[in-house]
């Protein structure tokens, strides 16, 4: 007696598709991850057991909407500035100012600050900005 043999399914996965979505997808990923960086820079600095850090308290000059001039919160008249501030950095060159201007403030009148804090010695001036 014979019998019949079941014919065998033969099962055919075409994977043509499956490779298109994975390019597609790779595609996409790296366009967009290339809008995304750090902006840090990646350091292993150096290790000394003695080290101390003791970093200078900033001098603040605010500007206020009127152009008045305040250095750490005390009225202070441009022509006597650079004096004032002289004395500040002459203690600790690297001393950093903080530059706080109105929104509303005179560009002229910032240019004019940021000289005088130049012509005093002051190389470390930061503009104080604030998230929008």
């Amino acid at each position: 007696m014979e019998f019949e043999g079941r014919s065998r399914i033969r099962a055919h996965l075409d994977i043509a598709p499956l490779i298109d979505i994975v390019f597609l997808l790779l595609v996409f990923f790296m366009l967009t991850s290339t809008f995304l960086f750090t902006e840090a820079i990646d350091l292993e600095l150096p290790e000394a057991g003695s080290a101390s850090v003791a970093p200078p308290s900033p001098v603040s000059i605010s500007i206020d909407r009127q152009g008045t001039i305040h250095l750490d919160g005390v009225v202070v008249p441009l022509g006597r500035l650079r004096s004032r501030v002289a004395v500040l950095i002459e203690q600790t060159p690297e001393l950093p100012v903080i530059l706080k201007s109105d929104a509303r403030t005179e560009v002229q009148r910032l240019i004019e600050v940021m000289d005088e804090i130049r012509a005093a010695g002051g190389s470390n001036i930061a503009l104080a900005t604030q998230p929008e």
